[in-house]
């Protein structure tokens, strides 16, 4: 059964469909603090077995202000309705799947914490950085999952 969060504080997944642009390939995420402490908590839940079943939130439509944060905000960005953390059998897997306007982050339980870490550091106004597959190949483009700290 899958657990579904309501969606009391904000976050925030996009893309730009059109963009062109090499550093802005791939998904972004952010969010505020309660969101990131929900996405923490839901990702250490997965990394202790506490629950194996996907994890799931809200997605709120990304705005000017969040654009504003990677200074791109003349391209068309869209989100995606849901994210979900799913554990990964792989404990290196790391994987981005859109389908029905669901954002499906996998990720095996050697780099859940590495995730972790990513999204608390949103609260630390830390950012412009990527997380992707640890294979060493060049990722796909819409394989790199980017976060950025949220303006006041």
């Amino acid at each position: 059964m899958n657990t579904k969060r309501t969606n009391m504080g904000r976050l925030y997944v996009w893309m730009y469909p059109e963009d062109t642009k090499k550093s802005y390939a791939g998904w972004h995420l952010t969010a505020d603090r309660v969101e990131c402490a929900r996405l923490s908590e839901a990702i250490t839940r997965l990394s202790t077995g506490a629950v194996n079943e996907p994890q799931v939130f809200a997605v709120s439509p990304v705005t000017p202000t969040v654009l504003a944060v990677p200074n791109n905000r003349r391209e068309r960005a869209r989100s995606p309705k849901e994210l979900r953390v799913a554990l990964a059998a792989d404990p290196r897997h790391f994987s981005l799947e859109e389908r029905d306007d669901v954002l499906t982050i996998r990720v095996g339980s050697g780099r859940l914490e590495e995730l972790r870490k990513n999204v608390i550091g949103i609260t630390k106004n830390e950012g412009d950085f990527a997380m992707g597959p640890a294979d060493g190949k060049r990722r796909a483009r819409d394989q790199a999952l980017w976060f950025w700290w949220m303006l006041s």
